[in-house]
């Protein structure tokens, strides 16, 4: 991306509306109007075929009249008009275009190509960047643009806001109005046809007046891109993203066990985290992170201390402060004694510090000075719920003149109501101190960007460390891939898919083929030990549901029976499959080991993903899972299993020893490292592997390949 295109987005000099207009409520007039209302330096020119005036302005009949190269260019013409207008801008020297425009991807009849790959095609010829189309437009309040067609104008301020949905950003807009919430760029990007997230990030990373950047995420593009372009920003500062989409419908079932667990939804969680971004919940949250941030960069840690008139609403900002992962200070015994100098006896002597309904201003300040200055507390939230004995405004003066006193930055309020109590919280925010309606909402900022912060401390650490893999065969899993598709499958055979964990030093259960029954009764013979028989058929994938697995098969004539028993049974429950034979291999003993899967599957969105958790035959009704994405070092590894409810498990309870938890890393790491060598691999599943004190070992192996488009990155994490 070239830094110097995007300041002529986002620095313009001058701006051309193209299709300025003056009829009433049309696009092209209210763009106009926004433009010359925001206060804007540059000159404004706007492009009309009649060549009239538009709000006052004179305008030019086509772009070739304008007396000076726009900088950026607003389209507000229909669709059809844009690939031609973009070609005059490109002879005219333009090289920033805003499209406002839904319905590019089109084409109109006798074209070969939609308005919207046209339109590519001729910005990339000339080095031009496109934003939209089917967007709101751009606002840069500390430059007076509004190139947008908001009913709201934008304060300014030092958050950046990039959204896919313009009527989001409407919203948005309309709440920050009479907060006073201010923005450093608030940007529409709509279909996103050009212009990116990645483009965004990148360029608000290093931009001195931005402090925050807030996300509305539809769908990322380019996968890896975006992991780089956000990972770099979230070392710089917070960044946060709302995903619309949390629950896909219709998705089709993919064959193996992860690729029905690892929606698309998770995968979003995984890529947000891998890079350092926080997801917010909902609009709410969004709001609730918004105006934290607004006032407050940075927290001192999660520790809490709640000063409050409310008991209940005390007790509720506890009950969210606690469920967002924070703490409650524990209150030393010294600061109780000097609290109680200065309260009432029926105080809570606790924290929450409720200094009872009736408290006046110099009740709170005299708390609040004791508090502030005892060692063990860090962030505190002053609550005030309205009551007929004092007044939320004397409160708010009082707080704040102990805040100006100690200059501390580690107060944020909760006025609890609505207009008995805006006073006090505008007396907060006139102070640049967050101040909320309810202590549910300013816990959850408060607690946002505290995460914000510990996810990138995490981050950094694991991130650094080096990736660490044992000795592979890469030869020998090349020559069975290129078998497998030269004879026309996707999906290996168990016994190739084990000879691939072998060549990847993954440790897994040693497997024999058979033709026929007789021939597994002579291979369990040859084994001489409990064995396990499975069906051998690429047409079934899970052969356990299908009645394709017998255990504990301890003579080789029961392994006789069971087979022909199988036989029979799914020749005639699933006709259509091709039986191959059978596989036979020893049984794993084990006293109680733990079942767990790790797997592969391709999201359509960012790529081949790993994914770790509880397996065995109950995994989909589980659905104790996470995901991580290749390449994998210890650290990465860890923290993907620990995510897991079985990890839990796996430490230790009971009468039961701690599993070996860096053979399953270990695993996982093998198999990052298979992903990376091999762009065939598109689905893989090692379910169940057994780990326990004495290491992993996979007792099942399933591989999907299938033929890479290598002109695309493969890959999220490059």
């Amino acid at each position: 991306m070239s830094v110097n295109v995007l300041d002529k987005l986002f620095k313009p000099k001058n701006i051309a509306l193209i299709g300025a207009s003056n009829r009433p409520m049309s696009v092209g007039s209210v763009i106009m109007k926004n433009l010359l209302e925001g206060g804007f330096k540059g000159n404004i020119f706007a492009v009309n075929p009649k060549g009239e005036l538009i709000h006052g302005l004179q305008s030019y009949k086509n772009i070739a009249e304008l007396p000076e190269t726009p900088d950026l260019a607003v389209l507000a013409i229909r669709p059809s008009l844009v690939p031609e207008t973009l070609k005059q801008l490109a002879e005219k020297g333009t090289k920033a275009v805003i499209i406002i425009a839904a319905g590019l991807n089109v084409k109109d009849e006798g074209m070969d190509k939609t308005h919207q790959e046209i339109a590519l095609e001729i910005a990339r010829k000339n080095g031009m960047r496109l934003m939209g189309p089917n967007c709101l437009g751009l606002l840069v309040p500390h430059l007076g643009i509004n190139a947008s067609f908001s009913c709201s104008p934008a304060a300014e301020g030092h958050i950046a806001f990039i959204s896919q949905s313009g009527a989001l950003c409407v919203s948005v807009l309309d709440w920050a109005k009479p907060k006073n919430i201010g923005f450093s760029y608030f940007a529409s990007i709509g279909d996103a046809a050009d212009l990116n997230f990645d483009d965004m990030l990148e360029y608000l990373a290093d931009d001195p007046k931005t402090n925050a950047i807030f996300m509305y995420v539809e769908s990322i593009k380019n996968r890896a891109a975006f992991m780089k372009a956000a990972l770099a920003a979230s070392k710089k500062k917070p960044v946060f993203a709302i995903k619309s989409g949390r629950v896909p419908e219709g998705a089709a079932a993919a064959a193996s066990h992860t690729g029905a667990l690892a929606g698309g939804d998770d995968v979003y969680d995984a890529a947000f985290l891998r890079a350092g971004v926080v997801r917010l919940e909902d609009l709410e949250d969004m709001y609730a992170a918004i105006l934290f941030l607004e006032y407050r960069n940075k927290v001192q840690n999660e520790n809490l201390t709640i000063l409050t008139n409310g008991g209940g609403p005390g007790v509720l900002a506890v009950d969210g402060l606690i469920k967002a992962g924070g703490k409650l200070t524990k209150i030393s015994d010294e600061t109780k004694k000097k609290l109680d100098e200065v309260l009432p006896s029926t105080w809570s002597h606790s924290n929450p510090v409720d200094i009872i309904g009736d408290a006046p201003g110099e009740r709170y300040a005299a708390a609040l000075k004791i508090l502030l200055e005892a060692p063990e507390v860090g962030e505190i939230l002053v609550m005030y719920v309205p009551t007929g004995i004092s007044s939320g405004s004397e409160v708010a003066e009082k707080v704040l003149e102990v805040e100006d006193k100690y200059k501390s930055r580690r107060i944020f309020g909760c006025w609890v109501g609505g207009d008995v109590v805006m006073p006090g919280i505008k007396m907060f925010n006139d102070k640049r101190l967050p101040c909320f309606e309810s202590g549910e909402r300013g816990v959850k900022g408060f607690m946002y960007l505290n995460d914000f912060y510990k996810l990138r401390a995490q981050r950094d650490d694991m991130d650094n460390e080096k990736i660490a893999l044992k000795p592979v065969n890469t030869q020998k899993v090349r020559q069975i891939f290129d078998a497998v598709l030269a004879e026309g499958r996707s999906i290996l055979t168990e016994v190739e898919a084990k000879q691939v964990f072998e060549a990847y030093a993954i440790p897994v259960v040693k497997t024999r083929i058979a033709k026929n029954p007789l021939e597994a009764k002579q291979i369990a013979a040859e084994i001489n030990n409990t064995v396990a028989l499975k069906i051998l058929s690429n047409d079934i994938s899970h052969k356990s549901d299908a009645g394709g697995v017998s255990l504990n098969l301890k003579t080789p004539e029961e392994v006789e029976i069971a087979a022909n028993e199988m036989w029979n049974k799914i020749s005639k429950n699933f006709p259509n499959a091709k039986l191959d034979g059978f596989t036979v291999q020893e049984m794993v003993i084990k006293k109680n080991p733990h079942e767990v899967i790790v797997g592969i599957t391709t999201d359509p969105i960012f790529g081949p993903v790993i994914m770790v958790g509880q397996g065995g035959t109950a995994v989909e009704l589980i659905k104790d899972t996470s995901i991580a994405f290749p390449p994998l070092n210890t650290k990465q590894a860890l923290d993907a299993v620990a995510r897991t409810k079985i990890f839990k498990l796996m430490l230790g309870y009971r009468d039961r020893n701690p599993a070996d938890i860096n053979s399953l890393i270990e695993t996982m790491m093998q198999i990052g490292k298979l992903i990376v060598d091999f762009e065939e691999v598109a689905e893989l599943d090692a379910n169940p592997l057994f780990v326990d004190e004495n290491g992993a070992i996979a007792v099942d192996a399933r591989i999907v390949v299938k033929k890479y488009d290598t002109s695309k990155h493969r890959l999220a994490m490059i």
